[in-house]
């Protein structure tokens, strides 16, 4: 799919596609996640710790195994119920670094614009006196703030590995027909180390906020299990 910076003359006649829906989603096992979205996805997905290809730390939602999201129903939807994550709520809009790292600028797959017409103005990228419409300044937002989280998503492990609180884990799951599949190259808390800090160590944990998504994290580590039901 080919990416298409939001912010010239001939989108001020597009709207957005909302039957395009985020590719290859029956195979996405793993997205990442803002620590803001911690609360929530512990319910549904285990949160597992990981290094992307620049080696960079993030926090991942597992989603399935084997190539196989295991969350989604018979009409390729995220069963009722399960806390959809803002990486695949936010598509097909994407966030773009300007030139000289200078703010944002929000970006669409081509694939996703249609020509404007009487019955899509309400999600028409600009408005007739040719300044962003409110999706346009709302999903903007939206994707900054999640940058952000992000980003501080990658503070707080940082602070992990640093205090010496990760190990590295592999899982097994036992698919439908009773196969075992084993889950690797993810990092946890390592639990015995937690419980054996220092109390000044961990009053300065606390001191720095990171104690309720430690808790978050170790509570989704029993959705591990789950994900071959």
């Amino acid at each position: 799919m080919a990416l298409h910076i939001i912010n010239q003359p001939q989108d001020q006649t597009k709207a957005v596609n909302d039957a395009i829906h985020y590719p290859n989603l029956e195979t996405t096992i793993s997205v990442p996640l803002g620590i803001g979205e911690f609360y929530e996805a512990c319910k549904d997905y285990p949160i597992l710790f990981a290094k992307n290809k620049e080696g960079d730390w993030l926090a991942i939602a597992l989603l399935g195994f084997n190539d196989k999201n295991v969350y989604l129903d018979e009409n390729r939807r995220f069963k009722k119920g399960k806390y959809l994550p803002a990486f695949l709520r936010r598509y097909p809009f994407i966030l773009v670094q300007n030139e000289g790292k200078e703010g944002f600028s929000l970006g669409i797959e081509e694939e996703a614009l249609e020509d404007l017409n009487a019955s899509n103005q309400a999600r028409a990228l600009f408005k007739d006196d040719k300044t962003p419409s409110d999706l346009a300044k709302n999903t903007l937002d939206f994707l900054i703030r999640f940058q952000g989280e992000l980003q501080a998503c990658n503070t707080l492990i940082k602070e992990l590995e640093t205090w010496e609180l990760l190990v590295e884990k592999s899982a097994n799951v036992l698919d439908e027909e009773g196969k075992s599949h084993t889950i690797n190259g993810f990092f946890t808390i390592n639990e015995e180390k937690l419980n054996h800090l220092s109390e000044k160590k961990k009053l300065d944990i606390c001191k720095k906020g990171a104690t309720p998504f430690i808790t978050a994290h170790l509570i989704s580590l029993s959705n591990i299990r789950r994900l071959g039901l």
